[in-house]
């Protein structure tokens, strides 16, 4: 193990009293400081074997440090392990051990000045032990091993907290240091006085700092972030070992179990027997000359099969390298061919051990994992390690066993763990994970404790990134530096798929460690089952009011066939407004159509309700806006779509003639509301990058989204080249650098900062199932029960809210304005009885809040 026999702080021999000295104390107890720190680094050593960190820390040592220089390379081990050990070594403060720990012992002390924290004391402690080492270092290291010492001081002080700026440190530690040397009596108990250090040597130190960024940035450009995600690490690692051991002394539970794959073919087995995987390997016997023909040479299983040969063998062609494109058609199989590569990667990599699936929505996220327990149908044990994580699905609990006195002690039953429930959901504990874009994000770039939690987990694990188009485009230079960086330091394996993608890697200096695991993209790409399935039509572009056109076609389709018509707006308020128009047209031209409205008002059961309809039936016409490109798994036989940028084009041709076993499938595109609202700052949303543009279009009939993209990144990199505040080399040296990690947090937001929205709770009664009906007052007087009910514990209020937050986001629906009148509150959510008097056929109608007439409140 990397960090075998590396020395401890010796607390016995540093600190008096040792056994007078208290870290926690709970009901019936105290935990003594010496048991909670070699508890804490007791979990650091568990999570460091668990999750193989001994590569991410041989990455680290050879990228900062000469391998000659062994003193140096020693000393920074200690350094790590002792930022652990000794972050509450603090906790020596007469002070917190009388009035935290309320120890009787420190009863005679002065109090009358009050100090009792302890995280910056045990900052000042650290660093003061270990200063004086530094000058046993070679000089060509020993400004690098500084650059560590201050910056582990600065993680144990923030380990309660959030990191923010690191050059502001400077200031408070300098502070921290005349207090410490001014109030000796706080600390008597540790057997070394802290020296004072003036300005000019905190000068000196964050000058350092600056200077060893720089020389890093001479060496291999962009290794200045190496830095900071050392910092996310430690943090992660100090923080989460804090916690376990915490939650061991207050539970009593010891944490075993932090959900890592250890033998991957326990799932890749029972995937590889499956029929699809089956028939998968008949083909491919069958083009090495053995064995019968599969497949008819226009069955689009056959191209599905071959793209997912062609993908795992040019994965196990370049296995040692990080990031992984895989680019296909919409409906050719990227969901089975990306599981594969996962397992594949798991198989031939043994120190990887976790696989996350990342989506920019929660209808694929809910896809994705019908898709994996579809698989493993029969194995509820392998289902209950799949987990999604998102702000509308409960927490998955954990049942305890215990003895039934009741019953003799002779049988047993069932009872929920809500510490562990909560412990797994917060930390990851799950083998695989499905997760949001947002939420990868607030880890990666978070700076407070739960946001960082994950990133060790993160290390060594098989990471999925789907649509990775969707994030904003003004992000995509950061983000695939970042990325990069994260893989070889965390020792990742990314795969980014989409049926639109862009290659990111132009966009950095160099095309190195990122694969191409489909290189005969024209095989799929132009193969007319792909190419040719849906007929474009543009000439609706050039009508100034087209709805009157688009009602026409839509009243012919109707009295002619049976077909399935897909119409989408950008606007949600246009889509409604048209829905409600084609309910009268239904009436008056007695076309005996279902209308429906999909829009992102829509609950999870309301959506699933639709997508099984219109999946089984004909004769619908379906109005929707832009949650219907990603993620929804449907064959519409006609389409009609209001124009926004290319990507979005792409994704709506998907929905159109799925199978790819239709005729006389069309789309019409249509130029109605403006896209800059809802894609700000995006410059696929320029005039002369939609189907305005005649060569926008012949690129979206060829599918040659590469020349498309190239047009995109040129702009972006003129944008971040331009001096304002999102040039790329200020933010390398103002934020990065200086180790900004708030601004660096401001600066990585995924989601840009909206107009405020309000939360309404509209109450009515939902069916949710053919023998399930919610009723919105009792889901909400729920609510507030549970809120004020302070009787539980935290795990167990939290796992509760979320089983009752489901039900909720039943209800819930966000507006710009909430002048509309009210009749309870709780939290941050307004409730409104009478809720269906706001909805047109089931469907959501925000024009009719406008007419709520006031009436009293009674808030909680």
């Amino acid at each position: 193990m990397y960090f075998e026999g590396v020395k401890k702080f010796d607390i016995e021999k540093e600190v008096s009293d040792l056994d007078k000295l208290y870290a926690h104390f709970k009901k019936g107890g105290k935990e003594k400081l010496k048991e909670h720190i070699d508890l804490v680094y007791s979990y650091f050593l568990k999570i460091c074997l668990e999750k193989n960190l001994d590569y991410v820390f041989f990455y680290l040592e050879k990228s900062f440090f000469n391998s000659s220089d062994k003193v140096a390379i020693d000393l920074w081990k200690e350094l790590i392990i002792n930022a652990v050990y000794m972050h509450d070594i603090g906790k020596v403060n007469e002070q917190f051990q009388l009035f935290k720990m309320k120890n009787e012992k420190f009863n005679n002390i002065d109090t009358l000045i009050v100090n009792s924290k302890h995280s910056m004391l045990s900052a000042c402690i650290y660093f003061d032990y270990y200063l004086e080492r530094v000058k046993k270092v070679e000089k060509s290291s020993s400004s690098t091993i500084i650059l560590f010492l201050t910056l582990n001081s600065y993680i144990i002080s923030k380990h309660h907290g959030t990191l923010q700026n690191f050059a502001e440190f400077r200031e408070k530690f300098l502070d921290a240091f005349y207090d410490y040397k001014e109030n000796s009596g706080l600390y008597r108990s540790y057997n070394r006085e802290i020296k004072e250090k003036s300005e000019s040597f905190f000068q000196k130190i964050y000058n350092n700092v600056e200077k060893v960024m720089l020389d890093f940035e001479k060496e291999d450009k962009w290794k200045s972030i190496e830095v900071y995600i050392y910092s996310k690490l430690l943090f992660s690692l100090l923080t989460t070992s804090d916690f376990y051991a915490t939650s061991e002394y207050s539970s009593g539970k010891k944490i075993n179990y932090i959900g890592t794959i250890k033998d991957v073919n326990k799932y890749y087995s029972i995937y590889k027997n499956s029929e699809i995987y089956q028939k998968i390997q008949l083909h491919k016997e069958f083009l090495n000359g053995n064995g019968k023909r599969v497949f008819k040479d226009n069955d689009i299983n056959k191209l599905r099969t071959e793209m997912f040969l062609e993908a795992e063998q040019n994965l196990e062609k370049s296995i040692d390298e990080n990031i992984f494109y895989l680019e296909a058609p919409t409906g050719a199989g990227k969901t089975n061919t990306s599981i594969n590569l996962a397992f594949k990667l798991l198989e031939k990599c043994k120190n990887l051990n976790k696989i996350f699936y990342i989506f920019p929505f929660n209808t694929l996220v809910e896809q994705t994992k019908k898709s994996l327990e579809d698989i493993f149908e029969d194995n509820e044990a392998i289902k209950s390690e799949i987990a999604v994580i998102n702000s509308i699905t409960p927490i998955m609990t954990v049942d305890e066993e215990e003895d039934n006195k009741e019953i003799n002690n002779k049988e047993l039953h069932k009872k929920i763990d809500y510490d562990k429930s909560l412990l797994n959901r917060q930390f990851f504990h799950y083998p695989i994970v499905l997760t949001t874009h947002v939420n990868l994000f607030t880890h990666l770039f978070g700076n407070s404790r739960e946001s960082v939690f994950p990133i060790a987990q993160l290390a060594n694990s098989v990471v999925i990134l789907d649509e990775i188009q969707s994030y904003r485009n003004s992000l995509w230079k950061e983000i695939i530096i970042f990325l990069k960086k994260y893989a070889a330091v965390l020792n990742i394996k990314i795969i980014i798929m989409s049926a639109t993608l862009p290659r990111l890697d132009k966009l950095t200096d160099s095309d190195e460690n990122f694969v191409q695991l489909i290189t005969n993209r024209g095989m799929y790409f132009e193969n007319s089952l792909f190419k040719d399935r849906v007929k474009l039509d543009f000439s609706l572009l050039n009508e100034k009011n087209p709805l009157n056109k688009i009602k026409e076609k839509i009243i012919n389709i109707s009295k002619n066939s049976d077909k399935n018509i897909l119409i989408e707006f950008i606007n949600k308020n246009t889509a409604m407004e048209f829905f409600k128009t084609l309910i009268e047209v239904n009436k008056q031209e007695n076309l005996e159509r279902e209308l429906m409205l999909i829009n992102g008002d829509d609950s999870k059961a309301e959506r699933n309700k639709i997508i099984n309809k219109v999946k089984k039936e004909k004769n619908i016409i379906l109005v929707a806006t832009q949650v219907i490109e990603a993620g929804v798994d449907i064959d519409m036989d006609i389409g009609f779509k209001d124009i926004s940028i290319l990507d979005a084009e792409e994704q709506f041709l998907g929905r159109i003639n799925r199978s790819c076993k239709k005729t006389g499938c069309i789309v019409y595109f249509f130029n109605l509301d403006e896209a800059s609202y809802v894609y700000r700052n995006d410059h696929r949303k320029e005039k002369n990058k939609t189907l305005i543009n005649e060569n926008i279009r012949k690129m979206l009939l060829n599918k040659d989204f590469t020349k498309f993209y190239d047009l995109v990144m040129e702009e972006i990199e003129k944008d971040l080249n331009k001096e304002n505040d999102r040039n790329i080399n200020e933010f390398k040296e103002e934020m990065i650098f200086k180790l900004d990690f708030h601004e660096i947090e401001k600066r990585m937001q995924l989601i840009e900062d909206d107009d405020k929205e309000y939360e309404v709770f509209l109450s009515r009664n939902i069916k949710i199932y053919d023998d399930k009906v919610l009723d919105g007052h009792k889901v909400w007087e729920e609510y507030k029960e549970l809120l004020k009910d302070n009787s539980f514990e935290y795990a167990e209020k939290q796992v509760k809210l979320s089983i009752v937050n489901e039900k909720m986001n039943y209800f819930i629906y966000r507006i710009k304005d909430i002048s509309i009148s009210y009749n309870d509150m709780a939290g941050n959510i307004y409730y409104i009885k009478n809720g269906e008097k706001y909805f047109v056929d089931d469907k959501f109608d925000r024009s009719k809040l406008d007419k709520s007439e006031t009436i009293g409140c009674d808030i909680l």
